[in-house]
């Protein structure tokens, strides 16, 4: 594949993480798979670099632009980091394996899919909560008041399948921050790339060691990147909350049914 191919899809990737979210598992997988041929295990590894360096810009950006409340981001982060360290570990493990190496990439596919659905059904909870109230910022507890006991379970069920999936911000973490943590559409998106950029970075040391990640087309792809970020700066200061529920959506249903279709085929 050319560089400046290479470039122009890392950018179109990075343009779509920054504004929504979503991409670090849920477009990086099947573009890595498709597109450059890896298998499962191998693009799992390469996603979760990739979108750790992609999502450094990223998080700067919304950081600036005051999108991350930073204590239940911290909270959240904390909770998740150790089962997004041991799933990681745990899959790398298997996965080296010869007679479970064909349940692992099988059992990837799935647990994708499973978590995408589910993620979809919690937007979608939040979104049509927030609709039919007649005073829908009234209803909500500020996210900095959200008790712990709360979070601890789906930030340790999110944590467990961005480690073993590399699907993680927009589709698992943003819905949790959105139903759990009570965020608006813009602080949730904000705070999901801030936390899985650290995440993803812990998960793709534990992929490293197996010799899954392919560093040189990481690198190229998050070069290309760099080139939407002044265009997604500007998106995301003047467009409406609900044009990013919904461009969020159209994601996540596209990721549903590009996993769908590589898992029946």
């Amino acid at each position: 594949m050319l560089l400046a191919t290479q470039l122009l899809i890392g950018s179109a990737i990075g343009l779509v993480i920054t504004t929504t979210g979503v991409g670090g598992g849920v477009i990086l997988l099947p573009v890595l798979i498709y597109l450059f041929g890896m298998n499962a295990l191998a693009a799992v590894a390469t996603a979760n670099l990739l979108s750790m360096l992609m999502k450094i810009s990223s998080s700067y950006i919304h950081f600036r632009l005051g999108n991350i409340p930073l204590k239940p981001a911290l909270l959240i982060l904390g909770i998740m980091f150790p089962a997004t360290f041991l799933a990681s570990y745990g899959v790398t493990w298997l996965g080296s394996q010869p007679q479970y190496y064909e349940q692992v990439e099988l059992g990837i596919n799935i647990l994708m899919i499973v978590a995408i659905i589910f993620s979809m059904f919690l937007f979608l909870q939040r979104i049509f909560k927030k609709s039919t109230s007649s005073h829908p910022l009234s209803s909500l507890a500020p996210s900095s008041s959200i008790p712990l006991s709360s979070l601890f379970v789906p930030g340790m069920s999110a944590g467990f399948v961005l480690g073993a999936t590399g699907v993680g911000g927009g589709l698992v973490v943003l819905p949790v921050l959105m139903r759990f943590a009570q965020m608006n559409i813009k602080e949730a998106i904000g705070s999901s790339i801030f936390i899985t950029t650290i995440l993803s970075g812990g998960s793709a040391i534990a992929y490293s060691a197996g010799g899954y990640t392919d560093v040189h087309t990481a690198i190229i792809l998050c070069l290309g990147s760099l080139i939407s970020i002044p265009l997604a700066r500007y998106l995301l200061v003047y467009l409406s909350e609900r044009f990013f529920q919904y461009l969020t959506l159209l994601f996540i249903l596209i990721s549903i049914i590009m996993m769908s279709w590589k898992l029946i085929n």
